[in-house]
């Protein structure tokens, strides 16, 4: 291999990492966004669980502990991720609905 493509592997691979790094700061945006305004939890705390096929599933904490933890999932749509659905259970019914990819789901 030489130089050239290896430094081009280089740069493929940490701008795939930057982009993670933008989707996952992206994420926990919108899910803060979502919790200030719809639920009374001021101090969200969010955990980018996990990313696949468009959808995420992050879990949501009060950071004082003033609530039990949840789990938020969202859709990128339209270059923005927006959260379908935010609780601290989902029945499979209701993942069936909002279309959550099965990797997702456990």
């Amino acid at each position: 291999m030489n130089r050239s493509t290896l430094l081009l592997l280089v740069a493929l691979v940490l701008a795939a990492f930057g982009h993670a790094a933008d989707n996952s700061e992206a994420i926990i945006r919108s899910t803060k966004d979502y919790v200030k305004k719809e639920t009374a939890v001021k101090d969200p705390l969010v955990t980018v669980q996990k990313v696949a096929d468009g959808y995420a599933r992050v879990q949501v904490k009060s950071k004082s502990g003033a609530t039990d933890p949840a789990i938020a999932f969202l859709k990128l749509e339209k270059g923005k991720w927006k959260v379908l659905g935010l609780g601290t259970a989902f029945d499979p019914e209701e993942l069936k609905e909002l279309q959550i990819p099965a990797c997702l789901q456990q």
